[in-house]
């Protein structure tokens, strides 16, 4: 992942006229010390976009132009090019344990995925004939025919259904991860109940189509969602956003690393940020899973998670991934290898399904893909149903709202976002605006883009978390120089 240090160089390029491109080009390599970019290699992969075999070729174009070589890996997920980029710059770039060079290919990508697999399932679990297949929703992007091969060669442990594939609608329209998570609804194909009464399980049985799940775009994002189906009840569609995900993989790992006990014991984290459900860090701190906040975007919640041994991070939107560093690692496989010598077959397969996901989860950013076979993985080993794992802990209900402001830079907010700095008198009112509802809470942060303010609120019931975010909103409209209609 590009180091946040690189960002002000990429937006000069990105925002210089064609004129003056070579001046910026220049200035950015005289700023971070490049001499020439001879011997530079540069990795190019393209989405399903009319437009991106067109931008793909001038990338291409530039970088020979510069003196670097220029490689065109295709069509690509956004997370198979940096899983690719990873191996290729091998160890000095990815660690000790980033694996074989052979996996820096789309070949690779698949066969380190499909192995991991199908090492994380003991051989007694049975096949994938008695589940029901996990109906995918690809987005009408890329996600479709990069998932196709890996379906085909995962059939006998896991049928997958793929719909909303390219050529069948317009990308996003209606569809993928960020229709339905910010939405709330099911995407088309999906939108209607399926005609059995029967739920899925975890271990087999069940049918229907109720296990669902949607990637977005350039399967960088993932959420599961089903209908929940009672005898004499109307459905209801359900939703298992990036906080269900964080939680399932958090419990994995703490049970597996439990069992092995490793001394000292691994530092793991959940590292979340203030949209993250409430409820959500309430049962990972359960679980004994520290939850440290950072600031809104993967670029930060990533680096705030390579602080610790193991750790998992995801947004709500479905963006994330399990991160194993190489001390983890590198302890993990100790441990098996000592329960091996030892005969504890319990402490042995424990270790072997750890470093199984750490194969198996994309180590450089979220993958949906990758994340959607750790998921269906956890479910079989576990025996849980969507129904069950959905079961882990009820959302708090939450709403979120923007408001027009003369001025963004006049609200200042802390760290991780969760107070408001200046003006101080807001932050006094939205603590007694929160204290006024059961299981209350409320922050609002800046727009990084344009003069807008976020408001969040969540609390007991859906009609509190409207009416506090309605008064927090008229509280920093008020104190933050609101423009336009008051909330």
């Amino acid at each position: 992942m590009l180091d946040v240090s690189w960002e002000p160089h990429a937006s000069a390029v990105a925002n210089a006229a064609d004129a003056d491109l070579a001046a910026a080009l220049d200035a950015v390599a005289d700023a971070v010390g490049v001499v020439s970019a001879g011997g530079g290699r540069v990795l190019v992969a393209r989405d399903t976009r009319p437009h991106s075999e067109r931008l793909s070729a001038l990338a291409l174009d530039g970088v020979s132009h510069l003196g670097g070589a220029g490689e065109d890996f295709g069509l690509l997920t956004t997370p198979q090019l940096h899983h690719i980029v990873r191996h290729a710059n091998g160890g000095a770039a990815g660690g000790a344990h980033v694996g074989p060079a052979a996996w820096a290919s789309e070949g690779g990508y698949a066969e380190m995925l499909c192995t991991a697999f199908a090492a994380l399932l003991p051989p007694d679990l049975g096949g994938g004939g008695l589940r029901a297949p996990l109906t995918v929703d690809c987005a009408c992007g890329v996600g479709g025919p990069q998932l196709a091969p890996i379906a085909q060669r995962l059939a006998p442990l896991l049928p997958l259904e793929l719909i909303n594939r390219p050529g069948e609608g317009e990308l996003n329209a209606g569809c993928g991860a960020e229709f339905v998570q910010k939405g709330r609804l099911p995407p088309r194909g999906l939108d209607t109940p399926p005609p059995t009464t029967s739920a899925d399980s975890g271990g087999g049985g069940g049918g229907g189509g109720s296990r669902l799940c949607s990637l977005d775009g350039d399967a960088d994002r993932v959420v599961f969602h089903y209908w929940r189906l009672c005898a004499g009840a109307v459905p209801e569609w359900r939703l298992l956003d990036g906080d269900k995900i964080a939680a399932l993989f958090a419990a994995f790992v703490c049970d597996e690393l439990r069992a092995l006990e490793i001394e000292p014991a691994l530092s793991v984290a959940c590292v979340q940020t203030a949209y993250a459900n409430g409820a959500s860090g309430a049962h990972l701190r359960s679980l004994g899973v520290p939850t440290p906040l950072a600031r809104t975007g993967v670029k930060h919640v990533h680096h705030a998670a390579l602080r610790y041994d193991v750790s998992v991070y995801f947004e709500a939107n479905g963006h994330g991934t399990l991160l194993f560093s190489d001390s983890a690692v590198s302890a993990i496989a100790a441990a098996r290898q000592r329960a091996e010598a030892s005969g504890d077959a319990g402490k042995a397969a424990s270790a072997a399904r750890l470093l199984a996901a750490k194969q198996l989860v994309n180590q450089a950013i979220g993958d949906a893909i990758s994340a959607i076979l750790l998921v269906e993985a956890i479910l079989l080993l576990r025996g849980w149903s969507i129904e069950r794992w959905d079961a882990m802990y009820e959302d708090l209900p939450s709403r979120q709202a923007k408001l027009g402001v003369a001025d963004r830079a006049a609200l200042r907010v802390n760290e991780d976002e969760t107070r408001t700095l200046e003006p101080a008198e807001l932050q006094r009112e939205i603590d007694d605006l929160a204290a006024a509802h059961s299981r209350g809470r409320a922050f609002v942060r800046p727009s990084g883009t344009e003069d807008v303010v976020r408001v969040y609120a969540e609390a007991a019931t859906q009609q509190a978390a409207d009416e506090l975010a309605r008064k927090v909103g008229q509280a920093t409209w008020r104190l933050a120089g609101g423009v336009g209609e008051q909330p």
